[in-house]
C-alpha cells in the first residue's frame, strides 16, 4: 500500500485501549492517503482516552512544499495586443485567471477562451511578463490547513464536538471532547507539541 511507503517518519496512536488504538492507527493512515496528506505531515502523536474522554493529535509537517506561480502553469506571449497568458493545467484555470482579473480588473483584459487571457501592455514589457509570471496561483500551506481540519474531523471519534485547534506552517495541534476542553488536556497537548518538536525538523 502506497500509504505504508509514504507513512510519516513517525506515527504514534497512543491510548488506554490498545485494541482501540490498533483500529485507530488503520484508520487514520487510511484518511491520511485519502486526502493525500502523508507526504506533507513527517510526524503525527495521537492520544485517545476514551474514559475521560479525550481525542489529542500533534503533529510536524514536512518542509519545502512548493508554490505554483502563473510562469509554472502557463505560458506567456506577447501578441499584437498585449501579453498573451494560456494555463496549460486546467485545474489553475479559473483561480490564474481570477488572480488576473483581481490584479489589473475585469474590464481590462481580454478573454479569449476559459483557460486564456490576453493582459494589454503596460509600461516596461519585460517587468509586465515577471509580475505576471510570479503571481502565486497555488500555495500548499493554504491546501493543507483546510485537508488537515478536514482529515481530523474525520478521525475524531463521533460525539466529539468540542474542538479546539492550532496550525500554523510547520505544526499541528487538535484536542476534541464530548465536554469542555480541560486544562490538563491543554497541557498534555503541549508536553507532546514540545517533544514531537525537540525531535528536529523533517524534511
Amino acid at each position: 500500500m502506497d500509504s505504508e511507503i509514504e507513512a510519516p517518519e513517525r506515527f504514534t496512536v497512543e491510548s488506554t485501549d490498545p485494541e482501540g488504538a490498533k483500529k485507530y492507527d488503520g484508520v487514520i493512515r487510511d484518511v491520511l492517503s485519502d486526502l493525500n496528506l502523508v507526504r506533507a505531515i513527517g510526524r503525527l502523536h495521537v492520544y485517545i482516552d476514551p474514559k475521560q474522554p479525550v481525542f489529542i493529535a500533534v503533529g510536524l509537517f514536512r518542509r519545502g512544499l512548493p508554490t505554483l506561480t502563473l510562469g509554472d502553469v502557463a505560458d506567456l506571449a506577447s501578441v499584437n495586443e498585449g501579453l498573451m497568458v494560456s494555463v496549460r493545467d486546467e485545474e489553475y484555470a479559473a483561480t490564474a485567471v481570477g488572480k488576473l482579473y483581481l490584479k489589473y480588473g475585469r474590464d481590462k483584459l481580454i478573454p479569449t477562451d476559459r483557460t486564456s487571457v490576453i493582459v494589454p501592455h503596460m509600461g516596461d514589457f519585460a517587468k509586465q511578463h515577471d509580475d505576471i509570471a510570479s503571481i502565486v496561483v497555488y500555495d500548499p500551506k493554504d491546501e493543507l490547513k483546510k485537508s488537515v481540519i478536514d482529515a481530523l474531523i474525520r478521525i475524531t471519534p463521533e460525539g466529539f464536538r468540542v474542538r479546539k485547534h492550532y496550525i500554523s506552517e510547520h505544526m499541528l495541534a487538535f484536542i476534541a471532547s464530548e465536554d469542555p476542553i480541560r486544562p490538563e488536556w491543554i497541557d498534555i497537548c503541549r508536553k507532546l507539541r514540545q517533544k514531537i518538536g525537540s525531535e528536529g525538523s523533517v524534511e
